[in-house]
Protein backbone atom coordinates (compact mmCIF):
# COMPACT_ATOMS: atom_id res chain seq x y z
CA UNK A 1 0.00 0.00 0.00
CA UNK A 2 1.20 3.32 -0.99
CA UNK A 3 1.84 6.00 2.10
CA UNK A 4 -0.95 8.73 1.32
CA UNK A 5 1.22 12.21 0.29
CA UNK A 6 1.39 14.71 2.95
CA UNK A 7 -0.86 17.56 3.11
CA UNK A 8 -0.28 20.71 0.95
CA UNK A 9 1.11 23.77 3.17
CA UNK A 10 -0.58 26.71 2.84
CA UNK A 11 0.82 29.03 -0.26
CA UNK A 12 2.38 32.67 0.91
CA UNK A 13 -0.31 35.46 0.16
CA UNK A 14 0.79 38.97 -0.22
CA UNK A 15 -1.28 40.53 2.35
CA UNK A 16 -1.89 44.03 0.84
CA UNK A 17 -1.86 46.32 -2.73
CA UNK A 18 1.82 46.95 -1.92
CA UNK A 19 2.92 43.02 -1.64
CA UNK A 20 0.71 42.21 -4.55
CA UNK A 21 2.69 44.56 -6.80
CA UNK A 22 6.39 43.50 -5.33
CA UNK A 23 5.17 39.57 -6.28
CA UNK A 24 3.86 40.87 -9.80
CA UNK A 25 6.94 42.49 -10.53
CA UNK A 26 9.10 39.37 -9.55
CA UNK A 27 6.93 36.69 -11.24
CA UNK A 28 7.92 38.91 -14.80
CA UNK A 29 11.91 39.23 -13.36
CA UNK A 30 11.24 43.14 -13.35
CA UNK A 31 13.40 44.14 -10.76
CA UNK A 32 13.16 47.91 -11.47
CA UNK A 33 9.80 47.70 -10.54
CA UNK A 34 10.30 45.76 -7.79
CA UNK A 35 12.41 48.18 -6.11
CA UNK A 36 9.91 51.59 -7.80
CA UNK A 37 7.49 50.05 -5.36
CA UNK A 38 9.56 49.42 -2.13
CA UNK A 39 10.94 52.90 -2.67
CA UNK A 40 7.95 54.49 -2.32
CA UNK A 41 5.85 51.79 0.26
CA UNK A 42 5.19 51.95 3.64
CA UNK A 43 8.16 50.38 5.43
CA UNK A 44 7.72 48.11 8.46
CA UNK A 45 11.05 47.97 11.10
CA UNK A 46 10.44 45.66 13.72
CA UNK A 47 11.79 46.56 16.93
CA UNK A 48 12.15 44.99 20.45
CA UNK A 49 10.56 46.98 23.98
CA UNK A 50 13.54 47.65 26.18
CA UNK A 51 13.34 47.96 29.49
CA UNK A 52 14.00 51.15 30.38
CA UNK A 53 11.92 53.51 33.57
CA UNK A 54 10.09 54.98 31.03
CA UNK A 55 9.07 52.67 28.67
CA UNK A 56 10.16 54.45 25.86
CA UNK A 57 13.49 52.87 24.60
CA UNK A 58 13.60 50.37 21.69
CA UNK A 59 15.87 47.74 20.77
CA UNK A 60 15.65 47.25 17.01
CA UNK A 61 16.39 43.46 15.90
CA UNK A 62 19.20 42.75 13.25
CA UNK A 63 20.47 39.92 11.39
CA UNK A 64 23.52 38.46 11.04
CA UNK A 65 24.64 36.58 7.66
CA UNK A 66 27.85 35.40 6.56
CA UNK A 67 29.34 38.29 9.20
CA UNK A 68 27.20 40.48 7.52
CA UNK A 69 24.80 42.62 9.72
CA UNK A 70 21.39 43.22 8.32
CA UNK A 71 18.58 45.58 9.15
CA UNK A 72 14.91 43.66 8.47
CA UNK A 73 12.32 45.78 6.69
CA UNK A 74 8.66 44.27 5.87
CA UNK A 75 6.15 45.83 3.54
CA UNK A 76 3.25 44.43 5.95
CA UNK A 77 2.39 44.15 9.51
CA UNK A 78 1.15 40.40 8.40
CA UNK A 79 4.58 39.92 6.91
CA UNK A 80 6.60 41.51 9.89
CA UNK A 81 4.60 39.38 12.95
CA UNK A 82 4.88 36.06 10.49
CA UNK A 83 8.77 36.35 10.37
CA UNK A 84 9.35 38.27 13.93
CA UNK A 85 7.66 36.38 16.03
CA UNK A 86 9.21 35.74 19.15
CA UNK A 87 11.85 38.43 18.19
CA UNK A 88 10.36 41.63 17.81
CA UNK A 89 7.05 43.10 19.94
CA UNK A 90 7.08 46.15 18.36
CA UNK A 91 7.13 48.33 15.19
CA UNK A 92 7.63 51.66 13.49
CA UNK A 93 6.53 53.15 10.48
CA UNK A 94 9.30 54.47 8.05
CA UNK A 95 10.17 54.69 4.10
CA UNK A 96 12.98 54.11 2.24
CA UNK A 97 13.78 58.10 1.94
CA UNK A 98 13.90 58.05 5.72
CA UNK A 99 14.95 55.12 6.02
CA UNK A 100 17.94 56.04 3.37
CA UNK A 101 18.59 59.02 5.45
CA UNK A 102 18.99 58.43 8.85
CA UNK A 103 20.65 55.11 8.31
CA UNK A 104 22.45 53.77 11.25
CA UNK A 105 25.62 52.24 10.37
CA UNK A 106 27.10 52.44 6.86
CA UNK A 107 28.20 49.17 6.69
CA UNK A 108 25.12 47.10 7.49
CA UNK A 109 22.45 46.03 4.80
CA UNK A 110 18.83 46.05 3.87
CA UNK A 111 16.44 43.19 4.23
CA UNK A 112 13.36 43.32 2.75
CA UNK A 113 10.75 40.82 4.01
CA UNK A 114 13.60 38.57 4.78
CA UNK A 115 12.05 34.86 4.83
CA UNK A 116 9.39 35.24 2.31
CA UNK A 117 8.92 34.86 -1.52
CA UNK A 118 9.29 38.73 -2.02
CA UNK A 119 12.48 39.31 -0.11
CA UNK A 120 15.84 41.45 -1.58
CA UNK A 121 19.16 41.78 0.16
CA UNK A 122 21.03 44.80 -0.37
CA UNK A 123 23.38 48.10 0.74
CA UNK A 124 20.44 50.82 1.57
CA UNK A 125 21.67 52.84 -0.45
CA UNK A 126 21.43 50.54 -3.92
CA UNK A 127 17.54 50.50 -3.74
CA UNK A 128 17.30 53.99 -5.58
CA UNK A 129 19.74 53.06 -8.57
CA UNK A 130 17.96 49.57 -8.53
CA UNK A 131 14.50 51.29 -8.81
CA UNK A 132 16.05 53.83 -11.80
CA UNK A 133 17.44 50.13 -13.59
CA UNK A 134 20.60 51.74 -12.81
CA UNK A 135 21.65 48.45 -10.94
CA UNK A 136 20.43 45.10 -11.42
CA UNK A 137 20.28 43.44 -7.91
CA UNK A 138 20.58 39.78 -7.71
CA UNK A 139 17.84 37.17 -6.36
CA UNK A 140 17.81 36.29 -2.48
CA UNK A 141 20.00 32.89 -3.46
CA UNK A 142 22.15 34.84 -5.26
CA UNK A 143 22.33 37.68 -2.47
CA UNK A 144 23.28 35.02 -0.46
CA UNK A 145 26.22 32.88 -2.43
CA UNK A 146 27.64 36.68 -2.93
CA UNK A 147 27.54 38.03 1.07
CA UNK A 148 28.97 34.03 1.40
CA UNK A 149 32.06 34.61 -1.08
CA UNK A 150 32.59 38.06 0.38
CA UNK A 151 33.39 36.94 3.81
CA UNK A 152 36.68 37.33 5.39
CA UNK A 153 38.59 34.37 3.77
CA UNK A 154 41.50 34.12 6.20
CA UNK A 155 38.86 34.29 9.41
CA UNK A 156 36.61 31.53 7.99
CA UNK A 157 39.56 29.70 7.25
CA UNK A 158 40.88 30.06 11.01
CA UNK A 159 37.14 28.36 12.01
CA UNK A 160 36.21 25.38 12.61
CA UNK A 161 34.57 23.43 9.97
CA UNK A 162 30.97 24.49 10.65
CA UNK A 163 29.68 20.62 10.87
CA UNK A 164 32.27 20.15 13.77
CA UNK A 165 31.48 23.49 14.72
CA UNK A 166 27.75 22.23 14.93
CA UNK A 167 28.99 19.10 16.85
CA UNK A 168 30.95 20.83 19.08
CA UNK A 169 28.15 23.04 19.87
CA UNK A 170 25.62 20.23 20.54
CA UNK A 171 28.36 18.87 23.24
CA UNK A 172 28.80 21.61 24.93
CA UNK A 173 24.93 22.46 24.76
CA UNK A 174 25.04 25.76 23.38
CA UNK A 175 22.57 26.63 21.27
CA UNK A 176 23.64 29.92 19.84
CA UNK A 177 27.13 27.96 18.75
CA UNK A 178 25.15 25.74 17.25
CA UNK A 179 22.46 27.83 15.46
CA UNK A 180 25.69 30.56 14.44
CA UNK A 181 27.39 27.13 13.08
CA UNK A 182 24.16 25.65 10.97
CA UNK A 183 23.65 28.88 9.17
CA UNK A 184 27.37 28.73 8.41
CA UNK A 185 27.05 24.82 6.98
CA UNK A 186 26.39 23.31 3.57
CA UNK A 187 23.72 20.28 4.08
CA UNK A 188 22.77 17.40 2.36
CA UNK A 189 18.68 16.94 1.34
CA UNK A 190 17.59 13.68 0.38
CA UNK A 191 14.61 14.29 -2.56
CA UNK A 192 12.21 12.32 -4.18
CA UNK A 193 14.44 12.03 -7.27
CA UNK A 194 17.63 13.41 -8.50
CA UNK A 195 17.74 16.91 -8.91
CA UNK A 196 20.02 18.74 -11.68
CA UNK A 197 19.60 22.14 -10.42
CA UNK A 198 18.77 22.90 -6.78
CA UNK A 199 19.95 26.38 -5.87
CA UNK A 200 17.73 27.72 -5.15
CA UNK A 201 14.86 25.02 -4.94
CA UNK A 202 12.38 26.46 -7.45
CA UNK A 203 8.35 25.57 -7.19
CA UNK A 204 8.71 22.04 -8.28
CA UNK A 205 11.94 20.92 -5.92
CA UNK A 206 11.14 17.72 -5.06
CA UNK A 207 10.79 17.56 -1.04
CA UNK A 208 10.65 14.27 0.45
CA UNK A 209 9.14 14.81 3.72
CA UNK A 210 9.50 12.91 6.54
CA UNK A 211 7.48 12.04 9.90
CA UNK A 212 3.23 11.75 9.55
CA UNK A 213 1.36 13.62 6.98
CA UNK A 214 0.01 15.78 9.79
CA UNK A 215 3.87 16.94 10.93
CA UNK A 216 5.96 16.61 8.54
CA UNK A 217 9.47 17.53 8.36
CA UNK A 218 12.22 18.28 6.19
CA UNK A 219 15.90 16.40 6.79
CA UNK A 220 19.12 18.17 6.83
CA UNK A 221 22.11 16.43 6.91
CA UNK A 222 25.54 18.77 7.52
CA UNK A 223 27.79 16.49 6.44
CA UNK A 224 28.63 13.71 3.20
CA UNK A 225 28.61 11.20 5.68
CA UNK A 226 25.68 11.26 7.63
CA UNK A 227 23.60 11.80 4.62
CA UNK A 228 25.10 8.19 3.59
CA UNK A 229 24.73 6.37 6.71
CA UNK A 230 21.22 7.12 7.06
CA UNK A 231 20.11 7.26 3.15
CA UNK A 232 23.29 4.57 1.53
CA UNK A 233 20.96 4.60 -1.93
CA UNK A 234 18.34 7.75 -1.71
CA UNK A 235 19.36 11.05 -3.95
CA UNK A 236 20.00 14.22 -2.32
CA UNK A 237 21.23 17.33 -3.25
CA UNK A 238 23.86 19.51 -1.12
CA UNK A 239 23.64 23.64 -0.66
CA UNK A 240 24.15 25.98 1.71
CA UNK A 241 21.48 25.97 4.24
CA UNK A 242 20.44 29.35 3.99
CA UNK A 243 19.93 29.12 0.65
CA UNK A 244 17.45 26.35 1.54
CA UNK A 245 15.80 28.34 4.41
CA UNK A 246 15.00 31.08 1.73
CA UNK A 247 13.18 27.94 -0.01
CA UNK A 248 11.67 26.16 3.18
CA UNK A 249 8.08 24.76 2.13
CA UNK A 250 5.46 26.62 5.13
CA UNK A 251 4.14 24.04 7.26
CA UNK A 252 6.93 21.57 7.69
CA UNK A 253 9.33 21.10 10.18
CA UNK A 254 13.10 20.97 10.45
CA UNK A 255 15.02 17.99 11.35
CA UNK A 256 18.88 18.50 11.75
CA UNK A 257 20.85 15.45 11.43
CA UNK A 258 18.16 13.13 12.40
CA UNK A 259 19.15 10.16 14.42
CA UNK A 260 23.16 11.56 15.46
CA UNK A 261 24.38 12.98 18.07
CA UNK A 262 24.73 16.75 16.76
CA UNK A 263 20.32 16.52 15.84
CA UNK A 264 18.28 18.86 16.17
CA UNK A 265 14.54 19.74 15.45
CA UNK A 266 12.82 23.00 14.79
CA UNK A 267 8.74 23.27 14.77
CA UNK A 268 7.40 24.22 11.48
CA UNK A 269 6.42 27.57 12.53
CA UNK A 270 10.05 29.12 13.82
CA UNK A 271 11.93 27.38 11.15
CA UNK A 272 12.18 30.51 9.16
CA UNK A 273 13.28 32.60 12.63
CA UNK A 274 16.62 30.45 11.74
CA UNK A 275 17.47 33.63 8.96
CA UNK A 276 16.39 36.03 11.68
CA UNK A 277 18.87 35.15 13.65
CA UNK A 278 18.84 38.22 15.83
CA UNK A 279 21.77 39.93 17.14
CA UNK A 280 21.03 42.57 19.23
CA UNK A 281 23.82 45.07 19.32
CA UNK A 282 22.35 47.30 22.40
CA UNK A 283 19.49 49.28 23.11
CA UNK A 284 18.60 51.75 20.69
CA UNK A 285 16.48 54.69 20.63
CA UNK A 286 12.84 54.72 18.91
CA UNK A 287 13.88 56.95 16.20
CA UNK A 288 15.53 54.52 13.51
CA UNK A 289 17.77 56.97 12.29
CA UNK A 290 19.92 57.43 15.90
CA UNK A 291 22.61 55.01 16.23
CA UNK A 292 22.66 52.78 19.31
Amino acid sequence: MTAPEPPEAPRWQPANDTERALATALARDDRAGFFQVVADADLYLPQRSGSDATGQEQDFVTVALFGQTVLPVFTSIEGLAAAMAGLADAYTVTSYPELCDKWPVPQWRLAVNPGSPIDAYLPVEAVEAAARGELVVPTAGEAIVDAAAEADPAARAAALDPHQALVEAASQADPDGYVDALLDCVVVVPTAREVSDPQPPGPDFPWRPAGPAEDPAIEVFTSAEAFTAAYPEQPGVTMPFVILLTAWPDGHALAVNPGGPAGLVVPADQVHQLLLWATPLGPTPKDPGEPA
